[in-house]
């Protein structure tokens, strides 16, 4: 992970879109299902809090904007590990998503329900332990399947903690 100092000049333009990765203290990560909606093609999966740059924000802004709409949680710059590669969605290669990575306290979210319709803590152990390879690879927790761009984000999470030596 790049250390917060590299990035804050993160400017982000009309392609990119960043999204938050909460850590708590029990070393969970916050995971959202999407609201379903017509000619969203991400509708109803299961998502890291986020969204689309906005013009004179950061990428790291625009992860703690996010954060706040959808599940209410304000995140500030003393919450920031760091960032992660940035990646693209298959079905669209040109939009760049950026990974910011966050550590707070275990806070019930304040799910804004015209966007998620549902937000739990899963832990990172429980991620691990729930991974499914194949061909379309992803993880299954309970009744929620996360796979696709939040995957991959997920999976280079778990990698990068497990190199650096931090939690977990």
């Amino acid at each position: 992970m790049a250390s917060p100092s590299r990035c804050i000049c993160l400017r982000g333009g009309p392609n990119w879109a960043a999204v938050a990765a909460i850590l708590n203290d029990a070393d969970e990560v916050l995971v959202i299902k999407r609201v379903r909606r017509s000619g969203d093609p991400w509708s109803g999966h299961a998502a890291l809090p986020g969204g689309r740059w906005k013009p004179g924000e950061t990428l790291i802004v625009t992860a703690m904007r996010e954060a706040e709409e959808e599940v209410g949680i304000r995140l500030g710059l003393d919450n920031l590990v760091g960032i992660l590669s940035p990646k693209s969605p298959r079905n669209a290669p040109h939009i760049k998503v950026l990974p910011v990575v966050f550590r707070t306290g275990r806070v019930c979210p304040a799910i804004n329900r015209g966007e998620v319709e549902e937000a739990v803590w899963v832990g990172l152990e429980t991620l691990r332990r729930s991974h499914v390879a194949g061909e379309r690879p992803h993880y299954r927790v309970g009744n929620i399947v996360i796979w696709g761009l939040t995957y991959r984000i997920l999976r280079s999470l778990l990698a990068c903690l497990e190199k650096t030596g931090e939690r977990p």
